[in-house]
């Protein structure tokens, strides 16, 4: 005997179709009189397939059949529940061949469970056409398959239990459904045990029409009592659902039905119906009411439009943000087509584009988010962006679009983006709009090969009007130069703010090389620099700046963005030297001069250690032409460029932390060479140049410290040169480092006086020893008799301070007689000596010391 478990599995179920073949081929050949299915079978799932138990085709039993589970619709029976597809289900499930094989259009699937809800097997139909409405087909197959199911349990708890009355409790209860029925001659009422149990009362406690009618809510009495005379006098059967409430007093849903039985006179003789307590698929109803109510109101109260349309463009649902965004009044959407929500060419384009999807089931939108435009009611047009969901229900396709009115959002972007790309000060576009539109006239540039003009042009010594006249003024000076130089440019050039104080250029169009000895950079330059540009006028004052520029022609296939930029750079630093009004234009050689510098860039990280720099010795003569001092000063014989000049490479070291290496390495070599005078018995000081990085360095104060101390020389005979820019670079730094040295004796020079912005507050706090007048001021001398106001005022400046003062750049006797007349102290140039190796300084101080001594 099988032996079967308390609900059915696979085995038991196939044991049970194949044992009441014959009945269940009837029940389903019935069934098919009414859905008209082409075939329609009861299956099995066997792991990953299905096979059919009783096939129909038509009213003919045919053989059975097995086929794979994975990729077919009724996986999604099993998983899912019932499905429904009215055509093209072939299309919707490619991988199950035997649907294309039977050549399938429509489909039914309803799952056949056991008690545990568990899908065990399926009952399909399917339809070779595909079918306009199959809703009835599907209630009809939906409650075949709950009395297959129900039918199978039967037989199973038959099979395991062989007690008739057990297994109509067991289905009851499953059901929640009992019997009942009244005997009109006795007037007594019988129960099964389920209506007992829906009462909440013993079973077989005797109960009376009025008891039983006692426990419906009170207001549902009249209308139970009513149905129940109906059908004694009038033989009317009945079917209600009532409120109810048990012995127990739990509040519940029952629906109940009377069927009367008359005799052959036509007297009711009995009525008898069934009880069901159907509280549990009230609550659900109730439950699911109040989510869609929920959901309603979930929509209406989000800030996005909902719009569900069908296969047809037809709006089935708006929500209220959809009626507010669209402009109309609530029903007016439903029932029309989308299109009218489209402006032209979408609105035609949209029934061709749905057809489309429903053919090739491609679409550009649907699952993807789009900004679209849209009208409105009243045929405003606005940006939209719409995302569209696809669903299906019962096989019927509908399309969820959810719209978000972007107008003000397109708005506040156009505020950022012109606050990100525009500078806040001249209003011109900034640096990041330069680098788009730069890299466009690139590509275009790079496909013809032609040629770019860009100009990097820097305003001289802001930052010292900015100290001069404050932040806030310096702004307005910025916006007028700003404003001169646009008008400036003409119509070729776009010009960009670039940074602090600077500008760049661009041209509008590209050259081709066959054109570039016609194209003249000299315009544009000429008419950026022209000093009408930097005539300003702040607060009724006269303001006259200066600035520099960089120009390069670029062919950009064979450059980069960055590197275009780093030679517009390196072009600006070499009109720098030549400022005011400096101008450096990059051609071919100078691009090669830029990778030059790269070079040196790059030779100068491990420069100390290359053994290439020397040091070399210039001496400071007094009054009587005797030397007084000496300014240390470093030079770099390269391997590979050959000598190198100062001014070439100590810019690009002052670029990163080389000139800390260089500046070390000078110091440890001066500190030798005062060591060697020393021994020489001559008490004469070292000059040298540090840089504003170096003694902004922590360690800086107590690497010297140490460094005279190792060689034992007094601090005095070391004089620190800082140009009046390092001073200013960061004042509060270099002050407290000056204060701190001059403490251990070391003296200090501030190098090409009057070259920079000098302030006499901070040279009056700062314990400067020399001022170095710039060999600029020196070349001014013309004659004994003709004065020379700016180098007369810094000697007056120096004596009125106190300090030493000493004139760079002395090549003739008449610049010599005059310096000297004024009062300067010190004289260093070519009219004393060149700066000469260590091995002539060591017979130059070999010399003096044997004059001492004589």
């Amino acid at each position: 005997m099988f032996k079967y478990q308390h609900v059915f599995d696979e085995n038991a179920f196939r044991y049970i179709v194949i044992s009441n073949e014959d009945e269940l081929t009837g029940q389903v050949q019935k069934i098919n009189l009414n859905i008209k299915a082409d075939l329609i079978m009861i299956a099995v799932r066997e792991n990953h397939t299905v096979t059919s138990l009783i096939t129909i085709s038509g009213q003919d039993k045919i053989d059975n059949v097995t086929y794979e589970l994975n990729g077919s619709p009724c996986k999604e029976v099993l998983d899912n529940g019932i499905c429904c597809f009215s055509r093209d289900v072939s299309a919707l499930f490619p991988d199950d061949n035997a649907l294309k094989e039977m050549g399938v259009e429509g489909y039914i699937g309803s799952p056949i469970t056991n008690e545990n809800n568990e899908s065990i097997g399926t009952l399909v139909a399917l339809y070779n056409q595909p079918q306009k409405n199959l809703t009835s087909s599907v209630n009809m197959l939906e409650l075949f398959t709950e009395y297959i199911s129900t039918f199978i349990q039967k037989c199973h708890l038959d099979n395991r239990t062989s007690s008739h009355l057990s297994l109509l409790n067991q289905v009851e209860a499953l059901s929640n459904t009992g019997s009942w029925e009244y005997q009109v001659r006795t007037e007594k009422v019988f129960w099964s045990d389920e209506v007992f149990r829906i009462y909440g009362v013993p079973s077989g406690d005797p109960y009376t029409l009025a008891n039983a009618i006692s426990f419906y809510a009170e207001h549902e009495r009249p209308v139970i009592a009513r149905l129940f005379e109906a059908a004694l006098v009038e033989g009317q059967p009945y079917e209600a659902e009532l409120e109810f409430i048990d012995a127990i007093g739990t509040k519940k849903w029952v629906k109940t039905n009377g069927v009367p039985e008359c005799d052959n006179d036509g007297n009711v003789i009995r009525v008898y119906g069934a009880f069901e307590d159907i509280s549990a698929q009230k609550e659900q109803l109730l439950l699911n009411k109040e989510r869609a109510h929920r959901i309603e109101d979930i929509l209406n109260n989000i800030n996005d439009a909902v719009i569900t349309i069908n296969s047809k463009g037809i709006i089935q649902h708006s929500n209220n943000v959809a009626l507010r965004v669209f402009g109309y009044h609530s029903g007016e959407l439903e029932g029309i087509n989308i299109s009218t929500l489209m402006p032209e060419p979408y609105a035609a384009m949209h029934q061709q584009f749905m057809e489309h999807y429903e053919i090739t089931g491609k679409s550009r939108i649907i699952g993807v988010g789009r900004q679209l435009p849209a009208k409105r009611k009243n045929g405003d047009i606005f940006q939209m962006e719409l995302a569209i969901t696809k669903t299906v229900n019962h096989g019927e396709t509908q399309y969820i679009g959810v719209i978000r009115d972007i107008t003000e959002r397109l708005e506040a972007q156009d505020t950022i983006y012109n606050l990100a790309f525009t500078d806040n000060v001249t209003f011109l576009r900034n640096s990041q709009w330069f680098e788009k539109e730069c890299k466009d006239l690139m590509k275009r540039a790079g496909v013809n090969e032609s040629y770019i003009h860009i100009l990097l042009l820097d305003i001289d010594k802001m930052a010292q009007l900015n100290l001069q006249v404050g932040f806030n003024k310096g702004d307005k000076v910025l916006k007028m130069v700003a404003a001169n130089l646009k008008e400036a440019i003409g119509l070729d050039y776009k010009i960009y703010k670039f940074d602090a104080d600077s500008f760049i250029v661009l041209s509008n169009k590209s050259y081709s090389k066959s054109q570039l000895h016609k194209f003249r950079p000299t315009l544009i330059e000429k008419a950026l620099l022209h000093p009408n540009n930097f005539i300003v006028d702040l607060d009724e004052q006269k303001l006259t700046l200066t600035a520099s520029l960089g120009s390069a022609i670029f062919e950009p296939t064979n450059k980069s963005f960055e590197t275009m930029l780093n030679i517009l750079e390196h072009a600006l630093r070499k009109a720098k030297n030549d400022a005011p009004f400096g101008l450096h234009h990059v051609a071919e050689e100078g691009i090669n001069e830029y990778y030059r510098y790269l070079t040196i860039q790059e030779l100068l990280k491990t420069i100390v250690d290359s053994g290439e720099l020397s040091l070399a010795m210039q001496p400071q003569c007094n009054n009587e032409g005797r030397i007084n001092s000496f300014e240390a000063l470093v030079r770099w014989n390269s391997s590979q460029f050959g000598y190198i000049s100062p001014s070439d490479f100590i810019p690009i070291a002052e670029e990163s932390d080389a000139i800390i290496k260089i500046g070390d390495w000078v110091l440890l070599n001066a500190c030798k060479a005062i060591k060697e005078l020393i021994e020489k018995g001559l008490n004469t000081s070292v000059s040298i140049n540090i840089s504003a990085k170096q003694i902004a360095a922590p360690n800086f104060i107590s690497k010297l410290v140490n460094l005279v101390r190792q060689f034992d020389i007094p601090a005095e005979l070391v004089v620190l040169e800082l140009t009046e820019t390092a001073l200013v670079a960061n004042i509060t730094v270099v002050k407290s480092a000056m204060e701190k040295l001059s403490k251990h004796g070391f003296r200090f020079s501030v190098d090409d006086f009057g070259t920079g912005y000098s302030s006499l507050a901070y040279l009056k706090e700062l314990p400067i020893f020399e001022f170095k007048i710039d060999k600029y001021f020196v070349d001014d001398i013309e004659g004994i008799d003709k004065p020379c106001a700016i180098i007369d005022a810094i000697i007056d400046m120096a004596k009125a301070l106190g300090v030493r003062c000493v004139a760079e750049g002395v090549e003739n006797q008449l610049q010599y007689d005059y310096l000297k007349r004024k009062g300067c102290d010190i004289y260093q140039g070519y009219l004393f000596s060149k700066p000469v190796n260590m091995d002539t300084w060591r017979k130059i101080i070999t010399i003096e010391s044997n004059q001492i001594l004589a």
